[in-house]
């Protein structure tokens, strides 16, 4: 049987998420006599009142947060967000669909177990990914894999409207069946979307 995922409160800040609440949980699940992380850097911006940025460094099942321009290994992951779209997938927004895929951490940021890391082996490039009609808006999240330099232009965009992706969280459409429907729609560079979305696949499925 699943254990229920752990969340931080629901009043907690960038700031004190990425300080003080991601390096416990890490601690937690991944630490000394823990199950095995994948080393990795990952660089995260959040943008808008209470953002900033953020460097975190998993080296040998311990997680290291540290400052832009600091020492330390090269992001192969840079996420880029709005605050209140990080902190829908985080924690939750009332009254709205949970964003993040069934049994999903806020760990999985980190990108350390297995099925990120052949998310990573599989794609290079800028991929935004889009939830329109979400709460009034579109919600959205954009990752550069790789280590080339950032553009704020994505490569690609995958975008699907709320209720679809509530559906496929649920397991009740299948993400082929939305993508041959029309639900979920490509832009750009749509061979890199498609790799990804294969890559990405797992996620939708319980553990």
């Amino acid at each position: 049987m699943d254990l229920p995922v752990k969340r931080p409160p629901r009043d907690i800040n960038a700031a004190r998420f990425f300080s003080e609440w991601l390096p416990t949980a890490f601690a937690s699940e991944f630490g000394p006599g823990k199950r095995a992380a994948t080393d990795i850097t990952v660089a995260v911006k959040l943008e808008g009142e209470g953002g900033g940025e953020w460097i975190l460094d998993v080296r040998q099942s311990e997680l290291k947060v540290r400052d832009p321009g600091t020492a330390g290994g090269e992001p192969v992951v840079t996420m880029r967000q709005a605050v209140a779209d990080w902190r829908a997938v985080a924690v939750g927004e009332e009254g709205a669909i949970d964003l993040a895929p069934p049994q999903a951490s806020p760990l999985d940021v980190l990108f350390v177990d297995p099925a990120s890391r052949q998310i990573m082996n599989a794609v290079k490039g800028t991929v935004r990914f889009e939830v329109t009609g979400y709460q009034g808006r579109t919600w959205w999240m954009q990752v550069k894999f790789g280590t080339q330099p950032e553009s704020l232009a994505p490569d690609a965009t995958i975008a699907v409207d709320a209720e679809t992706y509530a559906s496929m969280l649920s397991r009740k459409l299948a993400p082929p069946e939305a993508y041959f429907s029309g639900k979920i729609r490509l832009t750009g560079d749509t061979a890199l979307a498609m790799q990804l979305g294969m890559a990405m696949l797992p996620r939708f499925n319980p553990r």
